[in-house]
């Protein structure tokens, strides 16, 4: 993975190695963010807007009639997390009008392309349409070698919308697969309209509506203090829980990646004002642009390894929301 390749030599030369390790079993834990272009929704011919969004554990406990009851809502996030299912689904949903969660039952070895089985996502959002509002959820990443440059240039990943009904979705094309060892790996590319959903919408199958990423990895790890920051070379995600700025406080969450250039940047995913205090926390120099962050924990595939380091980034000019660039950093030692 280059991502982990650029930043362990920025590790290694600052004296610290990072731990890897290899675990075996079924894809049960991880996430698929859905990252939709909603100016693209628009102009649909059925001018399709998302009007709310119920994460796994608002979704939990009501059917989809209530969440299309459900007032819109007046902020609905840039992008939306399904977490995966385990083996088993708890109740609720189970049992709840037309809900049919997915419980995940893919299983591969090496290659994820030879899985069989489906992965099943918690999470629903509403639509709106010209003929009306309709919800979209419980739904299964899947992979079938026979999609593969179908109507919507597919790639062998779908999804498909379980609850009421079956319907295929979305097509993921130009998907990128990084292997992290024998239990997980990563997804990312575009999300196009399936046949089935485009017909629905009156739309053009293969229509790019989005992009996604996706980790086999948990979202949390055990023993990791939701308050500390933190690194995982899993996700390539730098968590933040305080980031003091122009005297306010903010939690944000940084997607990294490795530019043409060699350089490590690290893009803004998510910022949201933070009142709660942590025992360390980032500084930014609004006059600077450097971002200076005291004590990062490292994470690789999803454990805790230990190791610490202190960084710097610097705000990259001309970039939105934000990109920064990583400076320096330094190996903690206790």
């Amino acid at each position: 993975m280059k991502i982990k390749t650029n930043l362990t030599k920025v590790l290694v030369l600052s004296g610290m190695v990072v731990s890897a390790s290899v675990s075996a079993g079924d894809v049960n834990t991880g996430a698929f963010v859905l990252d939709f272009d909603e100016a693209q929704l628009l102009n649909l011919g059925a001018q399709v807007e998302n009007v709310n969004w119920f994460d796994s554990a608002a979704s939990a406990d009501k059917t989809p009639q209530e969440m299309r009851e459900t007032a819109p809502s007046e902020s609905v996030p840039d992008s939306f997390t399904f977490d995966v299912f385990g083996s088993s689904i708890p109740t609720p949903p189970l049992g709840l009008q037309e809900r049919a969660p997915q419980p995940s039952t893919f299983q591969y070895e090496g290659d994820p392309t030879t899985g069989t089985g489906r992965i099943g996502l918690a999470g629903f959002h509403v639509i709106s349409t010209l003929a009306g509002g309709m919800s979209m959820g419980d739904y299964a990443l899947s992979y079938d070698a026979n999609r593969i440059d179908n109507g919507a240039g597919g790639s062998g990943w779908f999804i498909v919308n379980y609850h009421a009904f079956r319907l295929e979705s979305f097509d993921l094309t130009n998907v990128e697969v990084t292997v992290l060892d024998d239990d997980n790996f990563t997804l990312s590319g575009d999300v196009v309209i399936a046949s089935e959903l485009a017909l629905m919408l009156s739309a053009e199958e293969g229509t790019d509506v989005g992009d996604f990423n996706f980790t086999t990895v948990a979202d949390s790890t055990p023993g990791l203090d939701a308050s500390i920051a933190n690194y995982s070379f899993a996700t390539q995600m730098l968590t933040l829980p305080m980031v003091m700025a122009g005297g306010e406080h903010y939690a944000a969450t940084f997607v990294a990646s490795v530019l043409e250039d060699g350089r490590f940047a690290l893009d803004l995913k998510d910022i949201a004002a933070n009142s709660a205090m942590t025992a360390s926390h980032a500084m930014f120099d609004m006059s600077t642009g450097i971002l200076n962050m005291p004590e990062i924990v490292l994470q690789d595939n999803g454990d805790v390894s230990g190791d610490k380091i202190s960084a710097t980034m610097k705000l990259e000019a001309g970039y939105f929301p934000a990109r920064f660039i990583l400076m320096s950093t330094t190996p903690i030692t206790e």
